[in-house]
This record gives structure tokens, sequence and C-alpha cells, in this order.
């Protein structure tokens, strides 16, 4: 297979050489072989020139060079609820995973507004601002075993078969980052549950809780209500709490018209002026209320939580996608890729304002 690979691909590059020596040979006054020639031996030095492999660094062959293609297409998915914020590096100034923070200009305080002034000069004030960094966190997959070298550099499908894995581990990681920095809102902008006990939920946590309200909810939009930013408010809510709020009416109202357009994009519907997106666990906080750190182990008096959000409250930043290939590993029989990536999150305000999480309290 790699053979006739090979012969067709030099086929093809003689016939494109030929042709493109045909073109030139009346303007350079030079016979169309002796382009031909000269470009077709160029094209095969090329391909004779390949990359050492050097067992645990990465090289750009052309399987790592396809993997990373095709990974950074799906990592980060546009329906994750963390897409619903701020992104503050491009794709051209992605960190890499040897960056350990990101650093961002901090948004600038309001100046002061006057109205029908009386007094000139007019007073001065300084706004200041400083330098803020995002501490990124390093992602990354434990090895695969790969197998077929030629069959993954050829076929789409069975590239996506073992990108598909990686990409949803790396996404579930990054979206509990997410949670994290996005759960270290300000004491102000914490709101308790206020209904019906009930036991908790997930494994774990022992007691009762107190249910999600809609006064609860409505109270959560009011802070934000009082912030005076702008921008589209969107809420993130768990398996347990979602289920409470099933119980509002007129969130299960919305449910019965079917938008269709908003549950494509993750969404589950929008009340109070807040998209809401679901996932199986929202934000979770220590019985002290401190936001819980990612992956940590869960404990009885662990309380779960809402959050609600103004998109451009929060930042995040997105690193570049690094692919590992070791290949021809003995032990093995094959070869073995893994994946890698930088990411990172922050209320960007000093003063937190703009996100609001509204977090079990304890019922008897």
């Amino acid at each position: 297979m790699k053979t006739l690979s090979l012969l067709s691909k030099l086929t093809i590059g003689f016939f494109v050489a030929l042709f493109v020596g045909v073109i030139l040979a009346p303007a350079l006054g030079v016979s169309p072989l002796a382009i031909g020639g000269g470009l077709f031996a160029a094209q095969v030095v090329r391909s004779c020139v390949r990359p050492v492999a050097m067992p645990g660094l990465a090289f750009d062959d052309v399987l790592t060079s396809i993997f990373t293609r095709d990974l950074q297409k799906i990592l980060f998915p546009d329906n994750s609820f963390y897409k619903r914020t701020k992104r503050l590096n491009t794709a051209t100034d992605a960190p890499g995973t040897a960056a350990a923070s990101y650093q961002i200009p901090q948004e600038l305080q309001m100046p002061e507004g006057i109205v029908d002034p009386a007094t000139f000069p007019l007073e001065v004030e300084e706004l200041e601002g400083g330098n803020e960094i995002v501490t990124l966190s390093l992602l990354a997959t434990k090895p695969t075993r790969l197998g077929d070298k030629e069959l993954l550099e050829v076929s789409y499908d069975k590239r996506a078969s073992v990108l598909s894995l990686h990409s949803a581990v790396l996404d579930q990681m990054a979206a509990g980052v997410a949670l994290n920095r996005m759960s270290q809102v300000a004491s102000s902008a914490i709101v308790l549950t206020s209904g019906a006990a009930a036991a908790a939920a997930l494994p774990g946590l022992t007691g009762n809780r107190k249910a999600v309200t809609k006064d609860d909810i409505i109270k959560g939009c009011e802070i934000l209500d009082r912030t005076d930013m702008p921008g589209q408010r969107y809420g993130l809510v768990g398996a347990t709490q979602y289920s409470e709020l099933l119980k509002i009416e007129h969130f299960v109202d919305y449910n019965k018209t079917g938008n269709a357009s908003a549950l494509l994009t993750g969404a589950v519907g929008e009340l109070m002026g807040v998209k809401w997106y679901k996932r199986s666990t929202g934000a979770m906080f220590t019985g002290a209320g401190a936001a819980k750190a990612a992956g940590s182990a869960a404990a009885a008096d662990d309380n779960e939580g809402m959050l609600l959000w103004i998109e451009d409250a929060i930042g995040r930043v997105e690193g570049s996608v690094e692919v590992y290939i070791n290949e021809k590993q003995a032990q093995y029989l094959g070869s073995l890729m893994n994946n890698a990536v930088r990411f990172g999150m922050k209320i960007l305000r000093t003063d937190k304002k703009g996100v609001v999480a509204i977090r079990q309290s304890a019922a008897a």
C-alpha cells in the first residue's frame, strides 16, 4: 500500500512538473523537459527530507500535522457554556503548552460624568488600570496506542474516532476549570436558595438542601441589573436544580414552545432575560461557601449552585493544541499519541461584578 501510494505521488508530480515546464518554456527560452525535470527533482529531494523521530518529543511529520489540524477544529465546541464568555486571545497569539499564564490589560474603571458643568476647568481624574494575569491550567490526556499509521494518514473517520475521545476529555477538563473560576464570585453576589427541603442529590453529599425558587432567580437577576453592565446574560444549571426549575411554571411553558434554535446551541431555554445552559453538574461550593477546585473529591457538606453572568464580565484564554506522537514503540507494537492544551478563565473586573451564584443552603 505504501509503495503504490508513493508511485502514484511520483507519477502525478512528474506530469505536473512537465505541464509547468511547457507553460514557462516560451518565456524563459529553455527546454520544457529541462524545467520540468528540475521541478520534479526538487519535489523528490524535498520528499526525502524527513524530521528525525525522537522518543518523547513531538515532531512535525504528516501524522502529527493531521492530528493537530483535526483536533484544533473540534476541541472547543461552540455549544459549550463556557464559550458564552469573552475570548481574550486570538488564534494567532494562542499560548502554547509551556505558558503558565496570559497577561491581559485590566478593564479600566468608568469615568465620572458631569451634568451641566458650571465650573471650569473641569476636574481631572486618573483612571487607574493595570495588567491582570490569567492563570492557565495545563490539560492533557494519557497516551493512546495507535494502530496502522498509513490508515490513520488517509482515513479521516479513523482519526476522528480517536480524536473525538481525546477532545471530549480535554473539553470536560476545560469545563471543570471554567466552573471553578466562574464560581469565584463576590460575597455580595451570592444568593442562597430558599425553597423546600430536599435530600442532597449528588453522591458523597449528605443531609438536606433547600430547593431553588423563582424568587431566588429574580434576586440573582436584580443583582445583575444593579451593575448597569450591558450584554447578553447566560445561566448554567446542573441536573439537580434543573429538575427544580421544571417546577417553576414559566420555565415549563418555555420548554413547551419547542424553540429548536435555542436547543441546537445547547441552551435549554430563556427565562427572565437569561439564556440557560444545562449540564450534569453546575457550580460546586464547599460547606464554607468557597468554589470547589476542579477535580476535587466531594465532601458531605458540599453544595451545588447555579451561575448567572453577563457575557463580557468573564474572560477566557484558549491555548493552541499540542499533539505528541511517539512512533514505532517496540514495547507497544505501535505508536503512542496524546494531546495537551492550556486553558484559563477569569472574572475580569476587580470588583467581580457581572457574575452571580445561586447556591444551595442547608436545610433541617
